[in-house]
Formats: structure tokens, sequence, C-alpha cells
């Protein structure tokens, strides 16, 4: 399946619109979705790495690994 892209112009010949197949949008929308989860995931890491530093700073004990497992 050929992959087309058309656009739509307005009177003065601006792009102002894409249409793309629907397959294409779900390939698209799929990817977006993969981008958003692994967004997540690092500002997770992010996060965590500032409360650790935070802790640190402040002389906080940390919860151990097995702690944090076991809660789950």
């Amino acid at each position: 399946m050929k992959n087309t892209v058309e656009y739509i112009a307005n009177e003065a010949g601006q792009r102002t619109a894409v249409v793309v197949s629907y397959a294409e949008w779900e390939k698209m929308r799929q990817k977006l979705s993969r981008l958003q989860q692994k967004v997540r995931v690092l500002q997770g890491i992010r996060n965590g790495l500032r409360e650790v530093k935070a802790a640190g700073e402040r002389n906080e004990p940390l919860q151990s690994l097995q702690a944090f497992l076991d809660e789950s």
C-alpha cells in the first residue's frame, strides 16, 4: 500500500491541513503512544533521581530496593 499525503491549501496557496490514509494515521498514533510512554518513564526516573539527591542533601535514610519490592 502506497502511503500518500494530501495537502489542503487556502486561497493564498498556503497549506492548512494534511490528509493521510487511515493506516498511516494508525501507525503515527501508535508511535506517538510509545513515545508518550517513554517520556513518562524518563520523567519518573528523573523525579526519582531528584528525590534521591534531595534526601542525600538532608541526610535522610533511603528505602532499600528490597523494601521497595516487598511493598509492591
